[in-house]
C-alpha cells in the first residue's frame, strides 16, 4: 500500500476521533455558567413576583380598611332622629350626649347613622361605632351598636360578645407590631394669626372638653407582612379627614 493511502487513512481516523478531555471540560463550563445565569434570573424574577403579590395584597387590605374609615369618620355626628339627645348613663354601654364619644391614639367611638336596614338605606337612628387598634392582634377592629328606638327605653342592641382576634372582626391584619398611633386629631384655632399654623393637634386622649372641638382626623396604618424568599414588606397608608357635620 502506497504511502498516500495511509495518509488519507490516518487522516480519517483522527477525524473520527471526537473531542478531547479538555474540550469537554471547557464546553461543560460554558453550559454550567449559562444554566447558573438562567436559575439566578428565575430565582429573581420569582422574588420580584413574589414582593409585588403581597405588596398588592396588604395594599388592598390597607386601603379597603381606610376607605371604610374615613367614609364613617366623615359622617361624624349626621343623627337625622336626633339620637344624641337620648344619649347618657342609662344606656348601654354608657355613652355622652356628644358626636365624638371617645378619641385616643389607637382607637376612636363616635355617634352616627350607618345602619342600613336592607332596602331602605339609613335608618335615620345615630349607631355608635367604634375603631380600635389592637396591638396583641396586629389587627384594626371595628364594632357597631346600632340604636334600637322601639326597645324600651330606647337602647342599642348590643353586639356579639368580644373574643380576642376573631370578635368583633379585623377590618385590617398583619399590622406593624410597632404601630402606636392610627389616629391624630386636629382642629382650628380661629384666634392663631399665622394662618399656616391655625390647625392644631389635640393631645391623645383627646380630653372630654374637647372632643366637639375635632375638626380633622388623620389616620395611619402599616401593614407588615412576609413574602417568600423576600423577607419582611411594609406599606404605609395615610388618610386626611376633615369631619363634615362638627
Amino acid at each position: 500500500m502506497s504511502a498516500g493511502v495511509l495518509n488519507m487513512h490516518d487522516s480519517q481516523r483522527k477525524g473520527d476521533a471526537g473531542f478531547t478531555l479538555v474540550e469537554a471540560l471547557i464546553g461543560v463550563g460554558i453550559f454550567a455558567i449559562v444554566l447558573l445565569s438562567i436559575l439566578q434570573m428565575f430565582a429573581t424574577n420569582r422574588v420580584t413576583y413574589a414582593k409585588g403579590e403581597v405588596k398588592v395584597s396588604i395594599q388592598q387590605n390597607a386601603r379597603a380598611a381606610l376607605e371604610l374609615i374615613s367614609r364613617e369618620l366623615r359622617m361624624v355626628g349626621y343623627d337625622p332622629n336626633h339620637t344624641t339627645p337620648l344619649l347618657g348613663a342609662g344606656t348601654t354601654p354608657v355613652t355622652t350626649q356628644r358626636a365624638i364619644q371617645s378619641a385616643t391614639a389607637t382607637g376612636i367611638r363616635f355617634i352616627a347613622d350607618v345602619n342600613n336596614p336592607v332596602g331602605t338605606g339609613p335608618d335615620g337612628w345615630g349607631d355608635m361605632i367604634g375603631y380600635t387598634y389592637d396591638a396583641t392582634c396586629r389587627q384594626l377592629r371595628r364594632k357597631v351598636w346600632v340604636w334600637d328606638p322601639a326597645a324600651l327605653p330606647p337602647n342599642f342592641v348590643a353586639p356579639p360578645a368580644d373574643n380576642a382576634c376573631v370578635e368583633p372582626p379585623p377590618i385590617a391584619e398583619q399590622l406593624d407590631p410597632a404601630l402606636t398611633t392610627v389616629f391624630r386629631y386636629f382642629y382650628y384655632d380661629a384666634a392663631e394669626p399665622n394662618p399656616n399654623l391655625k390647625l392644631k393637634e389635640l393631645a391623645s386622649p383627646v380630653a372630654a372638653a374637647d372632643l366637639m372641638r375635632i375638626q380633622r382626623i388623620v389616620i395611619q396604618v402599616e401593614t407588615e407582612d412576609v413574602a417568600p424568599m423576600a423577607g419582611t414588606h411594609d406599606f404605609r397608608l395615610v388618610s386626611d379627614v376633615r369631619l363634615r357635620n362638627m
